[in-house]
């Protein structure tokens, strides 16, 4: 079709269970709905040349499932799903195992729940772009602008990339709300802005395995990463493998945790942040059990906590560690691990078996002979180029020779050097003066520059405080350089100024 149907709707209405409705490339002004038939959606030219436009009226697809049919939606733009007022946003599904990939769902609206809503279902929802899609016209609801999982069931969400999704009242990106026992695995869950969850929130009985994702740069106001609330006699969510980095929240920058939640688990993931608030925020009122915490590297990179709350420090405890994991270009939204302190320090009891790309788990990344499974969602290659240099600052001190009498001054050099390998080699290069050391005036005195050892990483020694005519300065040149040979430079300076 449209070549034998006007329009998607009037092809599924035709269509018998175990057929393929395969759509033009074009624009569908249309709503549709499958019918609880299992049949297959699929565009002839992928999601760029093909979409459906809902006009704003209702939910853009409809996709409701008898137990043990695979409907599938496969390979369009779905866009401007959600009337004023209506919870509908882009694609309603509930029942059976529903298959959605390959999609972009942009741009639609809803008012409580997400673009793609899944209430009380078993579907797999993989490999799409859930991108720019907003709670409007109320407030409330579940959440999740971009995914709301709804009701007890296997919702298996793998592969997507969620991102710039907005919700006023509850997650941004994905809501799990009284959810059963999803899956949510692979996912990079970056840049939504929420209230409670700015990437992902878990309320009710949500007791999901959450694995292999990266959730960065969201907002929430507790919780910018993830939210988890825990009712009582639940377990609450396994999370592990997770790297949970640069979101923004009140409180919890990665992560807030509440409830009943002693069975709740986080274990092997990278919870890092930069702000006052904390990484790692317990809400002990309910109850002053702590959640499982194991081999998770928590960090803040600011003024803040790693952990607060009802959740002391756990550095140091069950393998956790606070040490900066060494992203190989956060700033550039690369959140893959260099050959850092996360490599080999988590724990392989119950890991994944691959990473978030589909590399196998556990590899011996550090070449000590073990294979031990990575903290986060990367699991670094032993093969892995390494081309990011090292960083080092230096500063003498005192960097001031003051008066200028022509006598020896003792100057030691403060050096801060790291790589992402956790391994870096620090070596004087050179130290010298705009001013020759002799012939300088009856009052010069020879061997201006004394006990530094070049070629080594000699921080201290000796400059003369001794000036002709002019400022004099001393400049020391130190070379940071990192097992793969990576190199960086710094230099100080000290002077013997003309006037104080």
């Amino acid at each position: 079709m449209p070549q034998t149907y006007p329009t998607i709707q009037s092809a599924i209405d035709a269509a018998a269970a175990g057929d393929t409705v395969l759509v033009a490339a074009g624009t569908y002004n249309e709503t549709i709905d499958f019918r609880s038939k299992a049949v297959t959606v699929e565009s002839e030219s992928g999601a760029a040349a093909t979409t459906i436009n809902g006009n704003g009226v209702e939910a853009v697809v409809r996709m409701f499932v008898n137990v043990g049919e695979i409907p599938v939606l496969r390979g369009f733009t779905v866009r401007n799903g959600g009337a004023s007022g209506s919870t509908d946003g882009a694609i309603d599904t509930s029942g059976g195992p529903a298959l959605i990939e390959q999609n972009t769902i942009t741009d639609n609206r809803s008012c409580g729940e997400g673009a793609i809503n899944a209430s009380f279902s078993a579907a797999t929802i993989r490999d799409n772009l859930i991108v720019g899609n907003s709670q409007d016209w109320c407030s409330g609801g579940v959440g999740g602008a971009g995914v709301s999982i709804v009701g007890a069931g296997t919702v298996q969400l793998r592969n997507n990339m969620i991102t710039g999704n907005t919700h006023g009242s509850g997650a941004g990106g994905v809501a799990l709300f009284a959810a059963g026992t999803p899956t949510i695995d692979g996912n990079v869950i970056k840049d939504n802005v929420g209230w409670i969850g700015g990437g992902m929130s878990l309320v009710n009985q949500s007791d999901a395995t959450i694995t292999n994702n990266i959730i960065a740069g969201n907002r929430g106001a507790q919780g910018g990463g993830m939210y988890v609330s825990v009712p009582l006699g639940v377990r609450g969510p396994l999370v592990y493998n997770n790297t949970v980095a640069a979101n923004q929240a009140n409180n919890g920058l990665a992560a807030y945790a509440t409830g009943f939640y002693a069975q709740t688990a986080f274990v092997n993931n990278i919870l890092a942040g930069d702000g006052t608030a904390a990484v790692f925020e317990c809400d002990g009122s309910y109850d002053p059990t702590l959640p499982i915490i194991r081999f998770n590297d928590v960090y803040n990179r600011g003024t803040g906590p790693a952990y607060a709350g009802s959740c002391p420090d756990q550095t140091g405890a069950n393998g956790n560690i606070s040490a900066d994991p060494l992203f190989v270009d956060a700033a550039g939204g690369d959140f893959h691990i260099g050959l850092g302190p996360a490599v080999d320090a988590g724990t392989n009891a119950d890991a994944p078996t691959i990473d978030i790309d589909g590399d196998a788990r556990p590899i011996d990344g550090n070449g000590d002979g073990v294979a031990t499974v990575d903290i986060g969602a990367d699991e670094k290659l032993p093969g892995d180029a390494d081309t990011v240099p090292p960083t080092i600052t230096c500063a003498a001190s005192p960097n001031t020779l003051w008066p200028p009498d022509h006598t020896l001054r003792a100057i030691a050099v403060d050096i801060s050097a790291r790589d992402n390998s956790g391994s870096v080699t620090v070596t004087l290069v050179s130290v010298v003066s705009n001013q020759a050391d002799k012939g300088l005036g009856a009052d010069d005195v020879l061997a201006d520059i004394q006990g530094w050892a070049t070629g080594t990483d000699d921080r201290s020694g000796q400059l003369r405080a001794e000036r002709y005519q002019r400022q004099r300065v001393y400049t020391l040149t130190y070379e940071a350089a990192d097992p793969a040979g990576n190199t960086a430079t710094c230099q100080t300076t000290v002077t013997v100024p003309m006037k104080r």
